[in-house]
């Protein structure tokens, strides 16, 4: 499950794309990342991108533990808006389990199947959340 990183618009956004096999255990130590490191304030929104991936292997006990973490980073990251790109039926259906687990007040979260939808949406929303224009070209730095 390797996973790509950008830094977008001036450190407000942030790209994850994934590729391969999505792995409970890999996510979890993402998240750790993400919870222990200070490169995450300020974040406003994220798109993460499972275009590239061919396989989810996400156990129960794992999806609690990411539960757990995400209340941890709701912390740090009290207020983003993020858009998951799936394609895939199952990938699809854990990505909507994840957004009904995370529903917290300050969070925004949509799973979609394709890139454009995700981004309009994404657009919108922190127009309407942040009163940011972000413009069309979203993978630009």
């Amino acid at each position: 499950m390797p996973l790509q990183v950008q830094i977008l618009h001036g450190g407000m956004g942030r790209r994850w794309t994934f590729t391969g096999v999505i792995n409970g255990q890999e996510l979890i130590a993402n998240n750790e990342l993400i919870y222990n490191s200070k490169s995450y304030e300020g974040v406003r929104w994220l798109i993460i991108d499972y275009t590239a991936t061919t396989g989810m292997e996400v156990s129960p006990e794992e999806v609690r533990i990411i539960r757990e973490q995400d209340e941890r980073l709701a912390k740090v990251l009290p207020e983003i808006v993020t858009a998951v790109v799936v394609h895939y039926d199952l990938g699809f259906g854990m990505t909507r389990m994840w957004e009904m687990l995370t529903e917290r007040p300050g969070w925004s979260i949509r799973a979609f199947r394709s890139k454009p939808e995700a981004e309009t949406w994404l657009r919108e929303e922190v127009r309407r959340k942040f009163k940011i224009e972000l413009p069309e070209d979203l993978i630009r730095p």
